[in-house]
């Protein structure tokens, strides 16, 4: 049994096309479900993905960079109470700063903001990058994490494959069993990965969900 563990912006849906994600790979999902689970681990918020993905219903979404997981309606925090106090002071900060942000379920969200990166100090919460946008979280939370616990929580025993493409999917490549690339990934992704697809963003995803499907995945990855 496999579960595919797939990031989303630069990776399930392209930039170029506003990351609205394609009819074609929403629909290679949904197929794909039907016979092994498919999450996507995100570090968006699930108001914008509503916008992004219709159509698309994987088995689970891992949203704001592992912060929680909503399935069948569902959700599933994976954050510590204490958290939502800290926040607080962190915003107030971040108002003195004059830095602009917005606010998830969870997570604080710095837009187009990397040239702040070495400006900004916070206790007890860290800040992960995603290319130029970067998320003010919990030391504890990103993608692995969040993904570990929804596999404790569904109580998943087999293999399982991430893909991604970018820094922030570092963590989620640490937990999986065999980390992919999309041909458009960063290099430094795609230096750790076992696999780089040939083709970019949803294409590539939709290429190695036909490879696990037909067996052909087990001729590419040592598993």
């Amino acid at each position: 049994m496999f579960l595919v563990a797939s990031d989303y912006d630069r990776t399930l849906a392209s930039e170029e096309n506003g990351f609205i994600l394609s009819k074609d790979v929403a629909e290679k999902v949904n197929n794909f479900v039907k016979k092994y689970p498919f999450v996507v681990v995100t570090g968006r918020e699930k108001r914008f993905i509503n916008i992004l993905a219709k159509g698309l219903k994987p088995t689970a979404w891992i949203l704001e960079n592992g912060s929680f997981a909503l399935m069948d309606d569902k959700e599933y925090y994976f954050v510590e109470n204490d958290w939502f106090n800290l926040r607080e002071n962190i915003i107030r900060k971040l108002d003195e700063m004059g830095i602009k942000y917005s606010v998830g379920k969870v997570i604080i969200y710095l837009d187009n903001a990397v040239h702040l990166k070495n400006k900004i100090f916070l206790e007890n919460a860290s800040i992960e990058w995603n290319r130029s946008d970067g998320m003010i979280m919990p030391t504890y939370i990103n993608k692995g994490f969040g993904l570990k616990k929804f596999l404790q929580l569904i109580n998943f025993k087999g293999k399982t494959i991430g893909i991604g493409d970018s820094e922030n999917d570092i963590n989620l490549f640490k937990n999986v069993d065999y980390k992919v690339a999309v041909h458009n990934a960063l290099k430094e992704i795609k230096d750790i990965a076992d696999l780089v697809l040939d083709e970019d963003n949803g294409k590539g995803v939709s290429k190695l969900l036909d490879m696990i499907l037909t067996g052909e995945i087990y001729k590419v990855i040592k598993i």
